[in-house]
């Protein structure tokens, strides 16, 4: 069994070592650091984890990725040119532990000269990413209420409807950037804090860092991707959930540890079914 993990670890290192071509697309003007907190499994408010996301903006461009995708795209692109073993055995002691909840491994790109214009790229498995090229009018309705108390910034509040869910969102006019988090976008000022009603998603600022010398590269993917819709993204993502509980669901090596003969396994992929689009 172990042999098999040690194998299967390697041919996804081979596949991610090789799919790390970039190219460089801005320099990274200010960085924001953002706590997204969320309920992975619909049926269960009690499941609620959280990832650090970051916001690299630079003069045309933003980019929307986790920490930890961050780090291990970083650490993979070190060793690119090297052998799959000799890199694995380089980069796994860093990468061990740096790992991403299916529900948010994915980039977002934003393109500022083409007000509206997002891309989403998505990642299923080690093999599949996926496209989604979009342009989104959020129709913010922006109301008089305040805040000061984000992260020491005055606030004011936004709402509107996106993706199958209502949203309340906060934003200052003091870091005049309209951006934020994810896809949100539109308003007079960085947005800070975003969250759907139902407290479902939630993204809060909770650091910035600027830069004051433009040397430092914002990255983008070469290759050439599939695509799809946002709506096609979310309906793949339980249909590879769906599969991988069928693969995992008929392996022996997998044992049960419950009544209901669902191992723990089995209960964690099951569980990630609360995607922040849905449709």
């Amino acid at each position: 069994m172990k042999q098999s993990i040690l194998a299967l670890i390697l041919i996804m290192l081979t596949c991610c070592v090789s799919a790390q071509e970039r190219i460089t697309i801005d320099t990274i003007k200010s960085i924001f650091y953002y706590d997204y907190n969320f309920q992975q499994d619909s049926t269960d408010s009690g499941s609620e984890v959280y990832q650090e996301m970051v916001l690299q903006v630079g003069t045309n461009h933003s980019k929307f990725i986790s920490v930890n995708a961050l780090l291990t795209d970083s650490l993979l692109f070190t060793v690119k040119d090297l052998e799959a073993g000799v890199g694995f055995s380089k980069v796994w002691p860093q990468m061990n532990g740096l790992r991403e909840n299916i529900l948010c491994k994915y980039v977002v790109y934003k393109d500022y000269p083409q007000k509206r214009n997002s891309q989403f790229v998505g990642k299923l498995g080690a093999k599949t990413t996926i496209m989604v090229n979009e342009q989104i009018n959020f129709n913010w309705q922006l109301e008089q209420v305040r805040d000061t108390s984000i992260l020491g910034y005055t606030c004011q509040k936004a709402t509107c409807s996106f993706g199958g869910r209502n949203y309340e969102a906060w934003y200052t006019i003091e870091i005049p950037i309209s951006d934020g988090p994810y896809k949100f976008e539109g308003l007079p000022g960085l947005i800070v804090r975003v969250a759907d009603v139902e407290k479902e998603h939630i993204f809060q600022l909770y650091g910035v860092k600027n830069y004051s010398k433009d040397m430092t590269p914002m990255y983008g993917k070469a290759q050439k991707l599939q695509t799809t819709t946002a709506q096609g993204f979310a309906k793949a993502v339980k249909v590879y959930l769906a599969d991988l509980y069928r693969k995992y669901g008929g392996n022996p090596d997998i044992s049960y540890s419950n009544p209901d003969g669902e191992s723990k396994t089995l209960r964690n992929i099951r569980s990630k079914n609360n995607f922040i689009e849905r449709y």
